[in-house]
């Protein structure tokens, strides 16, 4: 049952032993102890057990400082007491470790001497100063006295260097696998020009045909010229299409499977350059495909 300072408060006042004793003190004794049995009772010894302290001074009121001092004795009998270890993945001991129990520190560096906590369930968490870090869920009773709660840690693993921007290996697997589509587009797109330089060339190339026959036979060389060079070049860019689309359709039907993205080139050179030669020679003409992969 708890006290009711209140009306006890002139006669405290008045009380052997606590002249010195101000209204501030008797107050704050007062309070103190009143939250040192809510504390209690709700199992919360840590807490309870500091304003037990602070209503057993001397400064206090002989019946407050009394009941606390009782009470304390009390929590000191019924609060669970902890013993914190760690040591490495060696097992040897390691001392600059800070523990906190339900996220509030409660040891900066351990000493090997039993802590006041709460009973119930609660996450220990251990730091150490190299960045381990290991949590620990413990269900702490009424009245258990000096349980070792130890922290493994383990080693740390460092950080792998960061990748610098371009460096030789970067995205070397995923370009590789996926450099056919650079060479398709670009194949495709070759002959697509080709075929279509071929149709302008040779409807050209067909209309002087057609305009030589009006001349014939005493047409200019150089018309006569003009139009078979039309057709060379017609007939070698046909070619270079043709191939170009086979190149194209070669590399898209012996793909890699299951790839959704495109690099141009990885820094090994996946894929460089794709090369058209052409043009007429005597008496007809030449072409040429050629890539570097």
């Amino acid at each position: 049952m708890r006290i009711v300072f209140a009306a006890a408060f002139v006669a405290v006042l008045a009380a052997p032993g606590v002249a010195l004793a101000g209204p501030e003190d008797v107050r704050e004794c007062a309070s103190a102890a009143d939250q040192a049995q809510s504390l209690r009772d709700e199992g919360k010894y840590r807490r309870a057990r500091e304003q037990m302290l602070v209503c057993a001074r001397d400064v206090c009121p002989a019946p407050i400082k009394n009941d606390c001092g009782k009470w304390l004795g009390e929590v000191d009998r019924d609060a669970p007491t902890v013993v914190f270890g760690a040591r490495d993945s060696k097992g040897t001991d390691v001392f600059d470790v800070k523990v906190s129990m339900d996220g509030a520190t409660i040891q900066e560096k351990l000493d090997g001497k039993p802590v006041v906590a709460d009973s119930g369930e609660h996450t220990f968490k251990f730091e150490s100063k190299d960045g381990n870090v290991k949590e620990e869920r413990v269900l702490l009773r009424a009245a258990e006295k000096a349980r070792l709660i130890t922290a493994t840690f383990s080693p740390v693993v460092a950080s792998p260097p960061a990748k610098v921007s371009g460096a030789p290996d970067a995205d070397k697997g995923q370009s590789k696998n996926n450099g056919w589509i650079v060479p398709v587009a670009i194949a495709g797109g070759v002959g697509v020009v080709s075929l279509a330089v071929f149709a302008v060339e040779g409807l050209s190339g067909q209309s002087s045909v057609d305009d030589l026959q009006k001349c014939k036979p005493n047409c200019k060389q150089d018309d006569v010229d003009s139009a078979r060079t039309k057709l060379i070049v017609a007939d070698v860019f046909l070619g270079v299409g043709i191939v170009a689309l086979g190149v194209g359709a070669y590399l898209f039907f012996t793909r890699p499977k299951g790839e959704t993205k495109a690099h141009a080139h990885d820094e090994r050179g996946v894929f460089r350059s794709l090369r058209l030669d052409a043009g007429p020679t005597a008496g007809g003409g030449y072409a040429g495909l050629g890539g570097k992969f």
